[in-house]
């Protein structure tokens, strides 16, 4: 019995000694809760592309670009409202595994979730349609 808590205790000093030691790492700071600096740079170089793309007629660039404005204003309502993004990106996953249904099959998916997504999403749009509404305004002042 003593073989096996000898070897423990110096373990557990170590790990103690260690711990003792060891320089306190520095407190990681949150993400703000409106754009940060890269997400409206990033919106601006989108803005430029969806422009210049319009103009040349350029269809992949103007889908680049409208994707990237939807990226960033995903981004900054997942810290700003963490529930309701969560909420989309379940419902986005629901929608892609549910729509597979037969016409002679039952729905597998449930008419009240369904409603709750459409919900869901009408709430997202807006609080995404704000954000690039904030974003542009952003961009315009500076």
């Amino acid at each position: 019995m003593r073989k096996m808590i000898c070897p423990a205790l110096t373990a557990a000093a170590a790990c103690s000694l260690f711990a003792a030691c060891a320089q306190p790492s520095a407190p990681i700071q949150p993400l703000p809760s409106g754009p940060t600096l890269g997400e409206v740079a990033d919106y601006a170089r989108a803005q430029a592309q969806f422009r210049a793309a319009q103009a040349a007629g350029d269809g992949d660039a103007v889908m680049q670009a409208t994707n990237t404005f939807s990226l960033v204003a995903g981004e900054v309502l997942s810290r700003r409202d963490p529930t309701l993004f969560d909420a989309q990106v379940v419902c986005e996953r629901y929608r892609v595994a549910g729509w597979h249904n037969q016409r002679d099959m039952r729905p597998t998916y449930e008419p009240q979730f369904v409603r709750d997504c459409e919900r869901i999403d009408w709430r997202y749009n807006q609080a995404t349609a704000a954000i690039r509404r904030d974003l542009e305004a952003r961009i315009a002042a500076s």
